[in-house]
């Protein structure tokens, strides 16, 4: 991992820890991976990762709504704007929002039927990245790589 982290980063001196050089493998490696399916969805869909993870929790739900907190809450990559996202989503027609008749300070998000057409417009894609990405690992070392972050996810250390 030093080899191709150095280059993919031009470092030529030591990094400080291997906690530190761990950690940038896996910004670097999420970076990587992550980036073909932000072009993706913008090209495909007109949509950033956030947006496209909004629609997904909303769909999850329906026929349910859900006030930004909650849709907050179960997002992969925490955005502190959510009721950004939700007026751009609802600008082109994916979502609707409704006052809470419990809580009319609450907002409600429900999913449209334009937004779930894009979402199954996108599933197939959804289906094949994954193995696109990470198939060339194998049963073993996905098993291997997938037990380790699930406990680097469980056991997070806190900072500062």
């Amino acid at each position: 991992m030093v080899g191709v982290l150095a280059r993919e980063l031009k470092q030529k001196r030591a990094l400080a820890s291997r906690e530190q050089e761990v950690l940038l493998a896996l910004q670097v490696a999420a970076a990587r991976i992550l980036e073909p399916w932000e072009k993706f969805l913008k090209t495909t869909a007109e949509l950033t990762p956030n947006q496209y993870n909004v629609l997904r929790i909303l769909r999850g739900s329906h026929p349910a709504p859900l006030a930004a907190g909650d849709i907050a809450d179960r997002m992969i990559a925490r955005d502190p704007d959510v009721t950004r996202l939700v007026d751009r989503l609802s600008r082109r027609g994916l979502v609707t929002r409704v006052r809470s008749r419990r809580d009319r300070r609450v907002v409600e998000v429900g999913i449209t039927d334009k937004g779930k057409q894009i979402l199954r417009g996108l599933d197939t894609h959804v289906n094949r990245y994954p193995k696109a990405m990470l198939g060339h690992l194998g049963p073993g070392k996905l098993e291997q790589l997938g037990a380790l972050l699930e406990h680097v996810v469980r056991a997070l250390g806190t900072f500062p």
